[in-house]
């Protein structure tokens, strides 16, 4: 297929969205808009009477994607913790109440809420790691620095852990630690110094001013915040531990042949998938300096992309917020 006529096929797709172009000709997008679907579809191979589980359901739209893709009778289980997501995934599949259950409910407890409902099994699960336009658009959860909103950043909105907390609580040396070990970002002691000097701190107008101050403008892509917003929300949702807890859960829910099919935005998460999959598709993971494996352990997962799956160059075009999206798949071996 020509690349003049992916793009007209893409053009037709976003517009069908009702999504209009700004004066650089970048679509703007109200809702959020899936990233790699027909990757997706291809990599959960879908089958007829299958089961499976979209752990990061947001407002609906990658399992509204797979279902539109094939006439095969598939059930999906929706996991999903924010409340304001639910309440637009619910519209955004309304056509498809008999083939979707919505959970409010985090992934780490995917298997618990699975079972309640009869499900032992399922032949897919799919995560996408990334924050929801919904959320950043929306100026009182406190994810996004480019407005002046109460310091939230909770994706559960009833657990008592919030932004607030972390930046005005944390001694120095631990805002170090979050914002250099979840955010990777190289000015974290001089951004710690400044917050604590500056407190108290009470929205992210506040708290990105501080940040900017400390770490000065870069010359780049991203905004000096970037790094830091990302690592305080990732130590408020406890994002990691999750990560590592939810690919626990869904392999186990896995039936043989079964596809695991994670999309992540950036390098700290892609390296958990990437370690996950690479050990659990590995028949001994013991110390390479000791010469008779003692580990017994036993691969349970088979890599089916070798390189990890990116946006082609007209998604990117189309829907700039997919420019980071790492797509890795990996298939369930015999238990």
């Amino acid at each position: 297929m020509g690349v003049d006529v992916v793009t007209r096929i893409l053009t037709e797709k976003y517009l069908s969205l009702n999504l209009i172009r700004d004066v650089r000709g970048i679509y703007l997008t109200p809702k959020h808009i899936p990233v790699l679907t027909e990757e997706v579809v291809k990599a959960l191979n879908l089958k007829a009477e299958g089961t499976y589980i979209d752990c990061t359901l947001g407002e609906g739209g990658h399992t509204r994607q797979i279902l539109e893709s094939t006439d095969l009778p598939v059930k999906i289980l929706g996991f999903e913790l924010d409340s304001t997501a639910i309440k637009s995934a619910k519209e955004t599949l309304r056509i498809y109440s008999d083939q979707v259950v919505i959970l409010n409910a985090s992934y780490v407890e995917l298997a618990k809420e699975s079972v309640n409902l009869g499900v032992s099994k399922v032949d897919g699960v799919i995560f996408d790691l990334g924050l929801s336009s919904l959320q950043l658009g929306t100026q009182d959860r406190g994810f996004s620095f480019r407005s002046d909103s109460p310091l939230d950043m909770r994706f559960d909105q009833t657990q008592e852990l919030d932004a607030w907390q972390v930046v005005n609580r944390s001694t120095e040396e631990e805002l170090t630690t979050i914002l250099k070990d979840l955010g990777e970002e190289p000015y974290s002691k001089r951004i710690s110094r400044l917050i604590i000097k500056s407190r108290p701190i009470n929205t992210t107008g506040q708290l990105s001013k501080v940040i900017v101050q400390a770490a000065g403008r870069r010359v780049g892509k991203i905004h000096p915040s970037t790094r830091s917003f990302q690592a305080i929300r990732m130590k408020v949702n406890d994002e990691l531990n999750n990560i590592r807890k939810g690919l626990d859960q869904a392999t186990s829910m896995l039936s043989e042949g079964g596809r695991l099919v994670v999309i992540s935005y950036h390098s700290i998460e892609d390296r958990i998938v990437k370690k996950y999959i690479s050990q659990a598709s590995t028949n001994c993971i013991c110390d390479p300096k000791i010469i008779e494996c003692v580990c017994e352990h036993k691969a349970f997962l088979k890599s089916i992309n070798k390189k990890v799956i990116k946006p082609k160059l007209n998604e990117i075009e189309l829907n700039p917020r997919s420019r980071s999206a790492k797509l890795r798949v990996a298939q369930k071996l015999l238990d």
